[in-house]
């Protein structure tokens, strides 16, 4: 039976992201990502077979900006899974149908996300989305500066103020997610497991995390960039971190990836497709540098 989501169907859900992933996701980490994350609840189907939950399609909604300026709702799909014993059966056509259904019935303008090879290829097919290219991952190996160091704060103790200012950011030209105050709270203060951090210059932006490559070496991970000036934010960002190995994503021949190369990033892999759907009339989406990907999308989901 294919449907949509009931209350309580989140513990069989999960059981099947751990079957098909092979890791266990808690039931914190499930209601951040699809309950706290977005304003609007998402859409969830699932299909359900000898009384278990076997197959999983979802998109996640945000409020969004097309390249003209005008509002529109976005989609992300996410977690688009069939539990190994029930694969072959057609449960992932017939999910990605009705999630194809789904969004259209709620005025989604886009679909847009991040499969694997094999998923690519069946939501083309079954969705005809369109493959635009592969994200980029840049880096860059970074080392300490001795002039004097601006201050980052964790996003957790960020001021309503600068969180405003943030929110206040305007975007032009590229389909984006709105980072609205709430947005910006819901997805970087309120994350379950991550902390973030926010570095900024004047009035523009980078959030990041920071990891450790064998515990040993700190990896500074931009998740975003709110910035008029691409190249002056993340220069001066670079200066501002001790050695370490700094990282982002982007998409190709675009103003960032120029800041990017010009501050000393490489290209070190292309490891994603960006497939997108184009559910309402507008041709913008099917140009792959009218997009500004959020890089938080690669860094959670």
């Amino acid at each position: 039976m294919i449907r949509s989501y009931l209350a309580g169907d989140e513990t069989g859900i999960n059981a099947l992201f751990e079957s098909v992933f092979q890791k266990k996701r808690s039931l914190i980490e499930w209601q951040w990502k699809f309950e706290t994350l977005s304003s609007h609840f998402p859409i969830i189907i699932v299909a359900e077979e000898d009384n278990q939950i076997v197959g999983h399609a979802a998109c996640l909604l945000f409020e969004g900006v097309n390249v003209d300026g005008s509002p529109i709702l976005i989609g992300e799909r996410v977690d688009i899974m069939v539990h190994p014993n029930y694969q072959g059966r057609g449960i992932y056509q017939q999910i990605v149908k009705e999630l194809m259904e789904e969004s259209e019935r709620q005025n989604v303008a886009y679909l847009y996300g991040f499969p694997a090879e094999k998923a690519k290829n069946i939501f083309i097919k079954m969705a005809q989305a369109t493959d635009l290219g592969n994200i980029n991952r840049y880096v860059s190996i970074n080392f300490p500066n001795l002039s004097k160091k601006r201050p980052h704060q964790l996003m957790k103790s960020l001021p309503e103020t600068e969180l405003l200012n943030m929110s206040n950011f305007k975007i032009e030209s590229a389909i984006h997610v709105n980072r609205s105050k709430a947005f910006l709270i819901n997805r970087y203060i309120k994350h379950p497991s991550k902390d973030y951090y926010v570095y900024h210059l004047d009035s523009d932006y980078i959030i990041y995390r920071i990891d450790h490559l064998k515990s040993v070496i700190p990896v500074y991970t931009i998740v975003d960039i709110l910035s008029d000036d691409e190249f002056s934010i993340v220069k001066s960002f670079k200066k501002s971190l001790g050695t370490g190995l700094v990282s982002t994503w982007g998409i190709p021949h675009t103003p960032l990836e120029a800041a990017l190369l010009t501050t000393g990033f490489k290209v070190h892999s292309s490891p994603m497709p960006f497939v997108v759907k184009t559910l309402r009339t507008h041709d913008y989406g099917q140009t792959f540098n009218n997009w500004r990907i959020l890089q938080g999308d690669v860094d959670s989901f």
